[in-house]
């Protein structure tokens, strides 16, 4: 399987243009499971509507309208410039900071992927301390990336649940990495989720880095769900793009991700976010963030050609090489049915002669004849 922080590195977006909804204005519209919802545009892999949280208590959220961010991993290193201590920047106030605890972002992402809001919640000692609020949920966070906390517009929430959550994420969380299945700390089986950091600009980022604050807005973290797809590369024996009994997997085919990288509105063939090789039994698959795909399908060695695609009336059975068409994978999708088969072509020959002894044997000084006509019969 391909790894997917590597593809989460690699796929991201640079930049991303959102709206955003807060819950306790009253205009929320997506559902009162986070602190608030933002609303991706465009073309990008992240488009549409997430749950956000706040990642740093020296900012506020204003209502801007539509926003530009910078796109970051969770799982990245991030600039210098988002990192610490950044009173020196025009106008910010002594103690002004960016993302201060960055090495908490592994805690963070255990927290997004338990699905705490509206579960009951227990201390170390099983006494119960209610139920959990998205506001619980954002002290926390704050608790664990900042180094000051807040209050203000912060919603319901408790200090004892937002400790308790902050324990159980230092306990459990340390080098959390998400994946499609996953069972919560609760039981719950639910499909993973990864934390995607937005940075705005109220100015817009200019190409010649003349904005002299470009952090001068609330820098989200969005939870983003994961997906899968594959599954299958075979020898396709009678070349009819079908998957016929006894024709069997291909090893090593070297098989390409693709998605819009550039955000212009096509995937060309040219923008690989993963690459990853089939088992022994022909298998492949990729672990992905929720969006639009294709799969390329290299040629493997032996081989001639692809399978003609889209045979058939089962998708599962037929072939989809040597590229697919576009795959949209909404969070928790797990399709297997982009398959690609290979076949090998046969030559055969070569030479009529003038058999001047009617031996049926090609004798030395036997010519041959031009312009003979030959037929293939089937």
């Amino acid at each position: 399987m391909a790894d997917l922080l590597s593809l989460l590195n690699s796929s991201l977006p640079d930049e991303v243009t959102f709206d955003f909804e807060q819950f306790q204005t009253g205009n929320a519209t997506f559902g009162k499971d986070s602190y608030f919802d933002v609303d991706i545009t465009g073309n990008s892999l992240l488009a549409g509507q997430h749950d956000a949280y706040c990642i740093d208590t020296d900012r506020f959220i204003e209502d801007s309208g539509t926003l530009t961010a910078k796109v970051y991993s969770t799982y990245e290193t991030l600039p210098d410039g988002l990192i610490g201590d950044q009173s020196t920047l025009p106008g910010a106030p002594a103690g002004f900071g960016n993302i201060e605890k960055p090495e908490n972002f592994d805690l963070l992402n255990w927290i997004l992927n338990q699905c705490f809001i509206g579960k009951e919640l227990f201390d170390s000692n099983n006494n119960s301390l209610g139920t959990i609020t998205y506001g619980d949920i954002q002290r926390a966070i704050w608790e664990l990336i900042d180094d000051e906390n807040s209050t203000q517009n912060l919603g319901p929430f408790d200090q004892d649940r937002a400790d308790r959550i902050q324990e159980l994420a230092e306990a459990n969380g340390e080098n959390f990495v998400p994946s499609f299945e996953y069972t919560t700390f609760f039981g719950e089986q639910v499909t993973g989720q990864v934390g995607v950091i937005l940075v705005p600009d109220s100015d817009g980022f200019d190409d010649d880095s003349n904005d002299p604050n470009p952090f001068d807005r609330q820098f989200m973290i969005i939870g983003v769900e994961l997906a899968k797809l594959g599954d299958f590369v075979w020898d396709d024996l009678n070349a009819n793009g079908i998957q016929d009994a006894g024709e069997e997997g291909i090893e090593g085919v070297t098989v390409n991700l693709l998605a819009d990288i550039d955000g212009d509105g096509v995937i060309e063939n040219d923008e690989i976010v993963d690459t990853t090789t089939t088992d022994a039994d022909g298998n492949y698959e990729f672990e992905v963030i929720a969006g639009d795909y294709k799969v390329e399908f290299e040629t493997p060695d032996g081989f001639d050609m692809a399978s003609p695609a889209n045979q058939g009336s089962d998708d599962a059975e037929d072939s989809d090489g040597p590229i697919s068409d576009e795959i949209n994978l909404e969070g928790g999708d797990n399709d297997r049915t982009i398959d690609a088969g290979f076949f090998k072509t046969a030559r055969l020959g070569d030479f009529v002669f003038n058999d001047e002894n009617q031996d049926g044997v090609q004798n030395n000084g036997e010519s041959g004849i031009p312009n003979a006509e030959v037929k293939l019969l089937d």
